[in-house]
């Protein structure tokens, strides 16, 4: 539900940049084993950054039960325009998807047009080859990945804006929602609610984090949104595109 900082986002791009830039000019044979375990650390990283904000503390922690729904997907089903939010969803993970094939043609692309001038410029000015390969590789990732920044951020707005946490079931309590026996979501008063009577659902909202939508569908709508207010959340103002407009 939550995600790391743009600050902690550009730390670790860039040092990835830097890490894979200095390997590739060292050591290029273990160019991709040095790629596959730097993956594999990230994916860790937000997997157990993951766990632990979504960790369920103990049942004396949590307060009292508020409501209960344990057929909340069967609900979502009956829903007729949460198919074509779902399909939003899925194209804009396939566009993301997408540009790891437009990452190849850009590198080489780079690779048969820019990289042997730019080399020969470095090796014109600076006399140690080893520096002259680390920033050849340096520069390179630094453009490649900038050119697909722009693309990148643009869906990726677009992606928190679409991408909803279904809760197949659902347990409220007076300090949070238990979601799927799995999942823990806090409530705090950077949260709102967006209320959907007809469609037979309540969102929570983060008014500070766009990726952060858990709707929760259930068939006593009216009691459940009486629930909520009673924990002190209030609900979203959202502007024509169905953002959050501005803090309560």
């Amino acid at each position: 539900m939550r995600q790391p900082s743009r600050k902690t986002n550009i730390v670790m791009w860039q040092g990835g940049i830097i890490a894979i830039s200095l390997v590739t000019a060292l050591a290029p044979q273990y160019f991709w084993l040095f790629f596959i375990l730097y993956f594999i650390i990230i994916m860790g990283f937000m997997l157990r950054s993951s766990r632990k904000m979504s960790k369920i503390p103990p049942r004396s922690e949590l307060g009292n039960i508020l409501y209960k729904e344990p057929q909340a997907i069967k609900i979502a089903l009956l829903d007729k325009k949460l198919s074509d939010e779902l399909k939003q969803q899925f194209k804009l993970t396939m566009m993301m998807l997408g540009l790891t094939f437009v990452a190849l043609i850009l590198f080489s692309a780079y690779r048969a047009l820019a990289f042997a001038p730019i080399h020969s410029y470095l090796s014109s000015i600076i006399e140690n080859e080893v520096l002259v390969l680390f920033l050849d590789y340096l520069i390179m990732y630094e453009i490649i990945t900038g050119i697909l920044s722009l693309p990148r951020f643009a869906m990726w707005g677009k992606m928190a804006t679409a991408n909803i946490m279904l809760a197949q079931k659902f347990t409220v309590y007076r300090k949070g929602v238990i979601v799927n026996d799995r999942f823990y979501i806090p409530f705090s008063n950077e949260q709102c609610y967006v209320y959907e009577p007809k469609r037979r659902f309540i969102e929570i909202r983060s008014m500070t984090n766009k990726g952060m939508r858990l709707r929760l569908y259930t068939e006593s709508i009216s009691s459940l949104m009486e629930k909520i207010k009673s924990l002190g959340l209030k609900e979203c103002i959202l502007n024509e595109a169905g953002q959050i407009e501005e803090k309560i």
